[in-house]
């Protein structure tokens, strides 16, 4: 029996190698860095297209969020009932340690 040589089923596949996959790697690079244009978000046109349900929403977070920077040592939510109209920003105390819970 001759010893042939069988070429590999890639036959058809193009030459790789690590030169080659290198250099494509960076030709992709700078092109992928390239920071893109930041867009800015426009607070006139949130606040004219918003619902009031939204706008309920936007001010009671960031009454808890400046809440939350005036008394850190408090855990800050807040809740919005619409069927009472009632909006409620509360300061729980958190616990000195982490409360574990049985398995």
């Amino acid at each position: 029996m001759p010893n042939a040589t069988i070429l590999a089923a890639a036959e058809g596949l193009p030459k790789l190698s690590r030169r080659t996959l290198l250099g494509a790697v960076t030709a992709i690079i700078p092109a992928a860095a390239t920071p893109a244009k930041m867009k800015t978000f426009d607070w006139n046109a949130f606040f004219a297209e918003a619902t009031p349900a939204e706008l309920a929403s936007f001010h009671a977070n960031a009454l808890t969020e400046a809440m939350a920077a005036m008394h850190p040592e408090m855990a800050w939510r807040h809740v919005i009932d619409h069927k009472v109209q009632f909006v409620l920003v509360v300061g729980d105390e958190r616990p000195a340690f982490p409360v574990r819970q049985e398995v």
